[in-house]
């Protein structure tokens, strides 16, 4: 049996089947594997895989050209998700859909369709929670900017969403999680930059308004709260913690921006204005 072992990325893991089906040992005497964190098996001969942008491509290329559209799609949401034991049932899918003429999504009583879609369902929801959840913050120099630490590899997933919601807007989404960020130029495509190594987000400076805004939101965030109605575990359901970290109203409480005390203090005294009038 013989492992290739590829690097956890869209084009590592396609390189890896071309070099798998390409060295003619037969399916089911070749494994694919992720080499982040493979521990070696006992006669098992290891091939590193180069990750290779061409080869990626005709593998790609063959699929989007062979594969019904659910099936593929469901492919590349796997490839981004977060399991480490993808890369092999992905090769596995492949042959199977490359053998067939039938639509794999209804032959889930196979185990390795099963996984494939699986995996392809968590990533698209975590992606799916993201376009909710994720909160941009404007720079000093105008850029919109967001950090994000999900799981899968989900940029490639939200960056469509993003960039049709804010066309004429420059912005940027940092994946802690897997140092790679989303980038969008006012006006033209978006891309993905990867193996960012050093980037340290806390050092980015917000604009004044942008200050302001968040101290706004949060001081609204604590204010309209009832406290006793609070409900720490039903709050968790429909917003789960890992999703807080980066987000406005979770962030660590600034000194409340004196702008928008007044103005809170100005309604609460029109308020009583009004009622008082109501009353005489």
């Amino acid at each position: 049996m013989t492992v290739f072992l590829c690097e956890d990325s869209v084009c590592g893991i396609l390189t890896g089947v071309y070099d798998a089906w390409g060295s003619k040992k037969g399916h089911a005497n070749v494994k694919l594997a992720l080499k982040e964190g493979y521990q070696p098996e006992l006669f098992m001969d290891c091939q590193y895989v180069k990750t290779d942008a061409e080869k990626a491509d005709k593998v790609l290329r063959t699929l989007n050209r062979k594969m019904y559209r659910e099936d593929f799609e469901a492919l590349y949401r796997a490839i981004l998700s977060k399991d480490s034991q993808k890369a092999d049932s992905i090769y596995k899918m492949i042959v199977l859909a490359l053998h067939t003429e039938k639509k794999l999504i209804h032959a889930l009583e196979n185990p390795t369709v099963f996984s494939v879609f699986e995996m392809a369902r968590k990533t698209e929801r975590e992606a799916a929670h993201y376009l909710e959840f994720l909160r941009f913050r404007e720079l000093e120099n105008g850029i919109l900017f967001s950090v994000i630490a999900p799981q899968a590899q989900v940029l490639p997933l939200i960056g469509v969403h993003f960039a049709d919601r804010f066309p004429m807007e420059n912005f940027a989404v940092f994946d802690k999680t897997h140092q790679a960020m989303l980038i969008h130029e006012a006006g033209k495509e978006w891309l993905i930059r990867e193996d960012i190594e050093v980037f340290d987000e806390t050092k980015l400076k917000l604009s004044e308004s942008e200050k302001e805004m968040s101290q706004g939101w949060q001081i609204f965030f604590d204010t309209i709260a009832i406290k006793e109605r609070k409900n720490e575990k039903l709050q968790q359901q429909l917003l789960p913690l890992k999703y807080r970290p980066y987000q406005t109203e979770h962030l660590e409480k600034e000194e409340k921006c004196a702008f928008f005390q007044n103005r809170i203090n100005e309604s609460c005294q029109m308020c009583f204005f009004v009622v008082f009038s109501h009353k005489t």
